[in-house]
């Protein structure tokens, strides 16, 4: 299992890698659709190992970054979402 080090560095690199996804929602980046997928449901994986090894700060944002990893694909898997990315069989009306 990764280190509490180790484990600081992997939740930093997925918090700009979050920064980064954050702009492509906001924008409506067609990557950012399968993006947002990957790395929030490899990001279940990741708030576990918080929540195992992150003392009480990282119980918290592990159960966060648990909950975020569930609901986050699931909405962006909503037609809503996946026309507003593109994805979907036809785009919003604006």
């Amino acid at each position: 299992m990764a280190s509490p080090v180790e484990l600081a560095y992997i939740v930093t690199i997925f918090g700009v890698l979050g920064l980064a996804l954050g702009a492509g929602f906001y924008t409506g980046a067609k990557w950012a659709w399968m993006a947002g997928i990957i790395i929030y449901v490899i990001s279940i994986g990741l708030g576990i190992a918080e929540i195992l090894y992150g003392g009480n700060v990282g119980l918290i944002g592990g159960i966060i970054r648990t909950i975020a990893g569930i609901v986050i694909p699931v909405y962006l898997t909503r037609p809503g979402p996946k026309s507003f990315f593109g994805k979907g069989a036809s785009s919003p009306s604006k």
